[in-house]
């Protein structure tokens, strides 16, 4: 029982402390500036034309029909009619229009304050010095008390 309390004091008197760090701190700033821009762009749509279908009898010798896009047929009956027929054909129609264009630009500004660790050396206290040398002692004592142990234990390993 003295053995363990032995030890038990030891270690606590052995035990360190940790090292100390002052370290700066941080500062970041960061800044964003969005610029919205708005332009007119001539752009082409293409429009679906519908069929269109015109049909004239006309007692005449010339008959004549158009559109924009269409086929024309023209014939006189055998009663001295004259028939003309004017069909569309089914396209895309391209027709110009303005579009308007949205630009955005984000530009990010961070303006940063590199940190370093800086290490301050000190003196030790007494107390952590006695602390420091403590384990070494405490080492020893500990290899004196279970030195059979030890032996036997290194015995069967060798």
């Amino acid at each position: 029982m003295k053995n363990l309390l032995l030890i038990f004091i030891l270690a606590v008197v052995s035990a360190c402390c940790p090292c100390r760090h002052f370290s700066t701190s941080t500062a970041d700033s960061i800044r964003v500036e969005t610029v919205v821009r708005y332009e007119r762009v001539l752009d082409t749509v293409y429009i679906d034309v519908p069929v269109e279908i015109v049909r004239e009898t006309v007692r005449d010798t010339i008959s004549h029909l158009e559109t924009s896009f269409a086929a024309s047929d023209a014939r006189i009956n055998p009663d001295g009619s004259l028939f003309h027929s004017l069909a569309n054909k089914p396209q895309k129609r391209p027709e110009p229009i303005e579009k308007d264009v949205i630009y955005r630009d984000s530009i990010i500004y961070r303006d940063r304050v590199n940190t370093e660790i800086v290490e301050v050396e000190g003196k030790l206290t007494w107390w952590q010095q006695t602390k420091m040398r403590g384990f070494w002692l405490l080492l020893v004592v500990v290899v004196f008390i279970f030195r059979k142990n030890l032996a036997t234990l290194a015995r069967r390993f060798i």
